[in-house]
């Protein structure tokens, strides 16, 4: 048997339940699909490896590998539910804070005065803004993890969590114009290891 015909070929179904048919991970994306049939990369970094998933009613891959179109089958894990990623945390305390660098985006407050504006240059921030800020953006390791991150902050930080990427959850970070060298200071506390402390966070609160 040839490396590809090893592709597997499961359900819609299936691959919602109980995952990756090698690793169970619930997470992943697609490289091509066509006429009922995808080919699916698994999203764990330990697995990474591709199957085939067929919609409701395919029985046969539309999608060819060499010659080869892999066959539905039963999920190798029926019956495992699927797992997503796990909540690990660094051995000397702190979360994982997988920086994305200094950018803008809606909907935050800053993380040093709350104001709603990147053009705020007071703390009067009972003016409303355009909602527009300087941000860090940051991938954590799980939901509850980016929960913790948080609440490490009395303000400006928010959790982006969409149900459709359970395994994509980032921690966003606010900050006005007059405290942009606060955040670029959290950012070069973060950077090198890509965990966040407290102390950390207050270190970049009195730069």
């Amino acid at each position: 048997m040839t490396e590809t015909q090893g592709v597997i070929a499961v359900s819609e179904t299936e691959i919602r339940q109980f995952g990756c048919p090698y690793c169970g991970y619930r997470s992943g994306h697609t490289s091509i699909s066509a006429f009922g049939s995808n080919v699916w990369i698994c999203g764990s970094g330990e697995c990474r490896k591709e199957c085939c998933i067929l919609a409701e009613g395919v029985t046969r891959s539309t999608i060819g590998f060499g010659s080869f179109y892999p066959e539905l089958q039963a999920h190798p894990r029926r019956g495992i539910p699927s797992h997503g990623a796990p909540d690990k945390k660094p051995d000397g305390g702190g979360e994982f804070f997988y920086s994305r660098g200094i950018g803008m985006e809606w909907e935050l407050s800053c993380f040093c005065c709350g104001a709603r504006d990147y053009r705020h240059r007071s703390r009067d921030t009972s003016k409303p803004g355009n909602g527009l800020l300087n941000n860090i953006a940051a991938f954590v390791e799980c939901k509850a993890a980016g929960e913790r991150v948080v609440a490490m902050f009395q303000k400006g930080a928010r959790l982006d969590y969409r149900d459709y990427e359970p395994d994509r959850v980032q921690v966003k970070i606010g900050a006005c114009n007059t405290h942009l060298p606060n955040l670029q200071k959290l950012f070069e506390l973060v950077k090198d290891d890509s965990i966040i402390t407290n102390a950390r966070i207050s270190e970049a609160l009195r730069q």
